[in-house]
């Protein structure tokens, strides 16, 4: 009696989770209210700024700022949020509610205070927890909120991937912010103390943007409008409804508090720092003028309905050009696929040097794709290609000394002797010429699943730069892999002993890395 009863009792629950599945289906459908992109005069404050920089710039030219450093990728954010005058756009895939999420959120009010109107437009994977956060901010004069595919079913979102797989299992990983249709941040950082604070408790997302001012802004601008006015970016207040009054005054007590703390303080100290302040306006301000040209998906992708040569990898082929000499690939997550391998083959018998970089086994922070990656690592190290693997465990004393801008250095520097920290940057060098960043990895995801964006820019001042610190810095903080006589693995660093196993897999794991490898899931990976 007890079995039929607890047989019952779960054909009453799986009922109910396939019931509640199907309801997921019924979310907004538009139109909506469409909205362009509003374009401060040549009189405003953040113009009148960037005037020194362009009035001299052939018209082709974009003015570039490379934003390495952690402290000043999000300086330059709160800076510029600080000078707007007619909007502010903001495109990102995560939004975390912690200090920098929350130091952003409160910056973007007080800009909405004085007049600026602001369009947050954030992947609904990325919002979790943050519901009455968001709806109370759509609630305010000059803010509006969309969120890109959202999940109707707001606190078991997982059940929704039982009968919209094919939907939610595609999101918009574009990370952009403009500041009145005049200067954009672009790059791999999410909005988050784990990519912005080196002494997060998580671990340091070690990541690059670069600020770009001049004609490049009316593509950027393009993107975001197309975008905002999508099928899938949904109006917040239709997914979340109204906050109360009193409760959207609770949050921003809590807000208030958390940010109160000594050690917020100390890190607003750093971030407003006379060396950092000002500097991504300044007109003194170091800059690089070049060719620059943005890629990006068509939203419609996350429907299904792009396809070849209009997905943002394929324009990434063509505008990156066919390597000569190098081709540096960095990318925290790398799944080449076979088809992946065939082409670096290709470009490596060709007599070009191809260094990759991303994460170890123990720094990634989703074990699985790792699978994909060890799946294909014997063949890339057969076709040629120099393999490092991130080291989270890489004393930080190699980091002092170095200089300002170089890559990834002023990331590491100041963090704990052995860091949690983790390679996020999605960064590609060709022949010391051209460099990509941008949100895009060495995925099936990014090529065929997620919407992403990137810049590439002819500027062999960057792309040297890349290349030179890539040489210099990241065989002490990676391992090298290579094959053994009798065509084995073998992981070496600088001062330590060669290793015959993966470093910082316990063998439960390998079992788990064994068997993944061997699913029909790379697709997905």
């Amino acid at each position: 009696m007890v079995l039929w009863a607890l047989l019952a009792g779960v054909i009453v629950l799986i009922a109910l989770t396939l019931i509640a599945a199907r309801l997921s289906h019924r979310r907004p459908r538009g139109p909506f209210a469409q909205a362009q992109t509003l374009i401060a005069p040549e009189s405003g404050a953040v113009a009148r700024a960037l005037q020194p920089r362009l009035a001299n710039a052939p018209a082709e030219k974009t003015a570039v700022q490379v934003l390495t450093d952690p402290i000043d990728a999000l300086a330059a954010r709160l800076e510029l949020i600080g000078a707007a005058e007619v909007s502010l756009d903001l495109q990102y895939y995560l939004w975390q509610n912690d200090t920098a999420g929350a130091l952003m959120l409160g910056a973007m009010r007080k800009a909405a205070s004085r007049g600026v109107r602001v369009r947050l437009l954030i992947d609904d994977n990325g919002t979790a927890g943050m519901d009455r956060i968001l709806a109370a901010l759509d609630q305010m004069p000059n803010i509006q909120v969309r969120l890109f595919n959202p999940f109707p079913l707001r606190r078991a979102r997982v059940l929704g991937y039982l009968s919209d797989f094919y939907r939610l299992n595609r999101r918009m990983h574009n990370k952009a912010m403009i500041v009145d249709g005049r200067i954009a941040i672009l790059g791999g950082r999410n909005i988050g103390s784990d990519y912005f604070d080196p002494r997060s408790e998580t671990g340091l997302y070690m990541d690059l943007d670069v600020a770009v001012s001049g004609p490049i802004l009316a593509t950027t601008c393009d993107q975001f409008d197309l975008y905002w006015n999508a099928h899938s970016a949904i109006p917040a207040h239709l997914m979340l409804g109204t906050c109360p009054e009193a409760e959207a005054k609770a949050l921003l007590r809590d807000e208030k508090n958390r940010l109160s703390t000594p050690e917020v303080c100390a890190y607003c100290d750093m971030l407003s720092a006379p060396e950092r302040a000002h500097r991504i306006l300044d007109p003194e301000a170091e800059v690089i003028l070049a060719e620059a040209q943005l890629i990006y998906d068509h939203p419609a992708k996350i429907r299904g309905m792009m396809r070849g040569r209009k997905l943002l990898w394929q324009y990434l082929i063509r505008a990156l050009g066919q390597p000569k000499q190098e081709l540096v690939l960095i990318t925290p997550y790398l799944v080449p696929t076979r088809a992946g391998v065939r082409f670096l083959r290709r470009v490596a018998r060709t007599g070009v040097a191809i260094k990759v970089l991303t994460n170890s086994y123990s720094a990634t922070d989703v074990p699985i794709v790792h699978s994909g990656y060890a799946h294909r690592r014997r063949a890339m190290l057969r076709a040629g290609l120099e393999i490092y693997e991130y080291a989270p465990d890489a004393q930080a004393e190699h980091a002092r000394g170095m200089r300002p801008g170089q890559f990834m250095g002023s990331a590491i520097k100041g963090t704990s002797p052995f860091s949690r920290n983790k390679l996020h940057a999605k960064v590609f060098a060709v022949d010391r010429a051209r460099v990509f960043i941008g949100s895009f990895n060495l995925d099936p995801r990014s090529m065929r699943l997620n919407t992403e964006l990137g810049v590439v820019i002819a500027a062999p001042e960057i792309a040297a730069r890349i290349s030179d610190s890539f040489a210099q810095f990241i065989p002490e903080r990676a391992w090298r892999v290579r094959l053994g006589r009798a065509q084995q693995l073998r992981w070496s660093r600088p001062g330590q002993p060669e290793l015959k196993r993966e470093p910082g897999v316990p063998w439960t794991h390998r079992v788990f890395l064994a068997i993944a490898q061997r699913l029909p899931i790379e697709w997905m990976l």
